[in-house]
């Protein structure tokens, strides 16, 4: 599933290449994960995968993007910019909306 997300994902970040595709086929990966974990839904209301999700799929766009830019355990000399509100209300929406379960 990752692998159906890497070139959409590497065009949000506006990377060419195929360097880091291990990198971002990880984050993608987790992004899944994690989104799937803080929201308690995996499927759409007509029980398809939740992966096949327009909103799905931006908020692991933005997750990755965010990863992707803030990576290592200490940042020196950079602000960490906190995720964005707007991951966090589509987080939302897929947590508490009927069009998730």
């Amino acid at each position: 599933m990752p692998e159906e997300m890497l070139e959409s994902v590497k065009m949000y970040l506006r990377l060419d290449g195929n360097l880091e595709d291990d990198l971002l086929l990880e984050m993608i990966a987790a992004a899944m994960e994690e989104i799937k974990t803080a929201s308690g839904k995996t499927k759409t209301a007509d029980g398809q995968d939740i992966a096949k999700s327009s909103l799905y799929r931006t908020a692991v766009k933005m997750l990755v993007a965010h990863w992707y830019d803030n990576r290592g355990t200490e940042i020196i000399g950079k602000t960490v910019t906190p995720l964005g509100n707007s991951y966090n209300a589509i987080l939302a929406k897929i947590t508490t909306s009927q069009e998730y379960k």
